[in-house]
């Protein structure tokens, strides 16, 4: 126990004692490097507002929504209650990551 609890402290005091790189929190895109798509600053007028076919305030549907309406589409008694679970994992990482997945 006591190598052990002296093996952790080595663990956890090499990097302050020797100047490890300090990361901190980073965001998914931060971890993985992403870079930022480039904005562009030209205004783009649309044709007609007709052309224009979703309104500036639409919401996109929530996590919740989106698993109700998966679990709807789950048919079957085996096949069923995989597609549910299968869908619950889905509604899990949409709570946790905002995006829906594929």
């Amino acid at each position: 126990m006591i190598l052990v609890s002296v093996m952790l402290a080595i663990y956890l005091g090499w990097p302050l004692a020797f100047g490890g790189k300090q990361r901190g929190l980073e965001t998914p895109a931060e971890a993985r490097s992403v870079a930022a798509a480039p904005v562009s600053t030209k205004a783009v007028k649309p044709a007609s507002r007709a052309a224009v076919s979703t309104p500036a305030s639409a919401r996109p549907e929530s996590c919740y929504k989106r698993y109700q309406r998966e679990v709807k589409q789950c048919s079957g008694e085996t096949t069923g209650a995989a597609c549910k679970l299968g869908a619950a994992d889905h509604w899990d990482m949409c709570e946790a990551t905002g995006f829906w997945p594929e």
